[in-house]
């Protein structure tokens, strides 16, 4: 589970890279998105909920302290460094390689005659 949504998040990074170097391509200024973009890019309206909820039913501070500093992290490296540590902790066998497409699947040659 924690490595699916490792890669998940890892292929999201690389979705925004693409997403940032066309808009610069296209009106010749980089934009880093940032979390707090992304979101009201997909769903404006839920960022606004989710503000005034917060706000109303937890306190406003945790929302100026909290979850607007975490909006303007750009959104790259937060998908990185999150990914990475997902497919990290979801790793198999404590950190051996698991057989596939990468690794192979075959078994280790045995060095030696015929014994």
């Amino acid at each position: 589970m924690f490595r699916a949504l490792g890669w998940l998040l890892l292929a999201l990074a690389v979705a925004v890279v693409v997403h940032d170097l066309l808009t610069w391509w296209s009106e010749g200024s980089y934009p880093f998105s940032t979390l707090g973009s992304l979101w009201s890019h997909l769903d404006p309206s839920s960022l606004g909920n989710t503000q005034t909820s917060a706000r109303r039913h937890l306190s406003g501070i945790l929302w100026t302290w909290m979850m607007r500093p975490l909006l303007t992290v750009p959104a790259v490296p937060a998908f990185v460094v999150l990914g990475l540590a997902l497919v990290w902790i979801g790793r198999r066998d404590g950190g051996r390689p698991e057989a596939g497409f990468l690794a192979g699947s075959r078994p280790r040659r045995r060095r030696g005659g015929l014994s």
